[in-house]
């Protein structure tokens, strides 16, 4: 019996010292979180569920990344907003996320542009700011909806001549501008007045705008169409 005993205590502290001697051991056995990781490993491996690279982590099945940025881009061509038409990645010069609202049915991605047409023949840009709305499916997430908030640029109106205006279907004109102008349209039969300070002027709606601006040199006015009921 005291033989059997010395034998047990033998293997014992030969088992020790073979495993205090191989230092990964020794930290999986004195670390709470490692070792509850280690034997979480054990069950992955022993029910095949799971992942597990050659790094040890682990890795489960999971629905694809959010959109980013990049992707946002690519996926907006074909697309369009009163106004405006994707047609090549080429023409976002500038393109942010500004803000991301989400819930377990959709993300709302708001983004700012600034634009350039493909065919431009001169450095007219736009502004604009949109929502891209994604939605899951089994892949991860898909494009579901474009909307507007608004769709901006700048006009230069000469002195003391009246400038026709094009309109965006379904969308105000709210224009901002350093003096006073003389608005008016086809659709109306009045003249609206606006300039400095006016900066919520919004103009009905129409198929067409003309503007009279009486400054005496050359001036820039921003055109911001938001869409409208």
């Amino acid at each position: 019996m005291k033989k059997f005993l010395l034998l047990i205590l033998f293997f014992i502290i030969v088992l020790a010292v073979v495993i205090f001697s191989i230092p990964a051991l020794r930290t999986i056995i004195f670390n709470r979180e490692l070792r509850n990781e280690a034997i979480s490993l054990i069950h992955l491996n022993s029910s095949g569920d799971g992942l597990v690279t050659s790094a040890g982590n682990q890795h489960t099945s999971q629905p694809g990344r959010e959109p980013d940025i990049g992707r946002i881009k690519e996926e907006l061509v074909g697309k369009q907003i009163p106004g405006w038409n994707f047609d090549k990645v080429t023409e976002f010069k500038q393109a942010k996320i500004s803000s991301i609202a989400r819930t377990d049915q959709r993300i709302d991605y708001r983004i700012d542009l600034h634009m350039l047409p493909y065919d431009a023949k001169d450095e007219s840009f736009y502004d604009a700011q949109i929502i891209a709305t994604y939605v899951p499916d089994e892949d991860g997430f898909h494009l579901d909806k474009v909307e507007e908030i608004f769709l901006s640029y700048s006009i230069q109106l000469p002195p003391g001549k009246w400038v026709s205006v094009g309109s965006v279907p379904g969308c105000n004109l709210q224009p901002v501008a350093e003096t006073r102008l003389r608005w008016t349209s086809k659709t109306w039969d009045y003249e609206i007045i606006g300039g400095p300070g006016d900066d919520g002027l919004t103009l009905p709606q129409a198929s067409g705008y003309e503007v009279l601006s009486k400054a005496k040199h050359s001036i820039s006015v921003k055109l911001t169409f938001r869409p409208g009921s």
